[in-house]
């Protein structure tokens, strides 16, 4: 019985990795909106900047986790720069940055 509820974890996490990201016209409005250069950001995404170009273009996908990094990077700039086209995919890259659960979250005095 598990195996069916593997399979279905995998359809899910298979409709979870699309419309968290911008058309690629977008994606490219940000970055430039933001000066910043694809040599900065494929090494903040700790990738090559061959590899983030096709991402950028929409010829390549990003797979986890840098896939969620870029869409809440994506999300960062629209939110300073606004955005243009549908922005269904805001919502969603919002949300792409997990949870720190290491961190100690106690504040000081307590």
């Amino acid at each position: 019985m598990s195996e069916i509820f593997e399979a279905v974890d995998a359809l899910l996490a298979k409709a979870r990795d699309g419309g968290d990201l911008p058309e690629p016209a977008e994606r490219e409005r940000l970055r430039k909106a933001a000066g910043l250069t694809r040599v900065e950001v494929a090494a903040a995404l700790d990738t090559r900047r061959e590899t983030f170009a096709k991402w950028e273009s929409g010829a390549a996908q990003p797979r986890a986790p840098r896939r969620g990094a870029y869409a809440f990077l994506l999300a960062g700039l629209a939110d300073i720069h606004g955005t243009q086209g549908p922005d269904g995919w805001l919502t969603r890259a919002r949300r792409a940055r997990p949870l720190d659960t290491d961190t100690d979250t106690t504040t000081e005095g307590e």
